[in-house]
C-alpha cells in the first residue's frame, strides 16, 4: 500500500506545483488502483492474487470488492459516481495518452477531491491497523 500513498503523493505535489492536471489524475487513479489491489492482497494473497489481473483498471470495480471483502458500507452516491467517471477516463486511458479528448476537456474540470479526502482517511486508518 505504501506504492499507492506514493503515487497519490506524487499526485498532490504535481497539483501544488500546477502539473498538468490529467497527470494528476493519472497517478491518483493508479495510486488507488494499486492500493485497493494491495489491500486484497494483504488481506488474501491465495484468493485475490489470481484474479488481480481480470480486474483491470476498473476503479470502482475494485473499490466495491475492497468494500464487500472488508464488510464496509457502500460508498456514498457523491463519492461513487466521481469514482465512476475518474474511472473510466482511467481505463480507457484517457488521462495517459494524447487524444481528442484533451482537445475537448480541460483536466482541471474533472473532479476528484471527494476521492481524494477518502484516500486519505485510507491512509490515516492503515496506519494504524496491521495492514499497513
Amino acid at each position: 500500500m505504501a506504492k499507492g500513498q506514493a503515487f497519490i503523493g506524487a499526485a498532490l505535489l504535481l497539483r501544488r506545483e500546477n502539473g498538468h492536471e490529467a497527470v494528476v489524475l493519472h497517478l491518483l487513479c493508479q495510486g488507488i488502483e494499486v492500493t485497493c489491489k494491495g489491500l486484497l492482497l494483504a488481506a488474501d494473497y491465495d484468493a485475490y492474487q489470481p484474479k488481480l489481473r481480470s480486474y483491470g483498471h476498473r476503479l470502482d470495480r475494485v473499490a466495491d470488492i475492497v468494500l464487500s471483502h472488508f464488510r464496509l458500507k457502500p460508498l456514498p452516491a457523491s463519492l461513487r459516481a466521481e469514482l465512476v467517471a475518474l474511472s473510466a477516463l482511467y481505463s480507457g486511458h484517457r488521462l495517459r495518452y494524447a487524444s481528442g479528448y484533451d482537445i475537448l476537456v480541460e483536466p482541471s474540470t474533472i473532479s476528484s477531491s471527494l476521492v481524494l479526502r477518502r484516500m486519505l482517511v485510507l491512509f490515516r486508518l492503515l496506519r494504524r491497523s496491521r495492514l499497513s
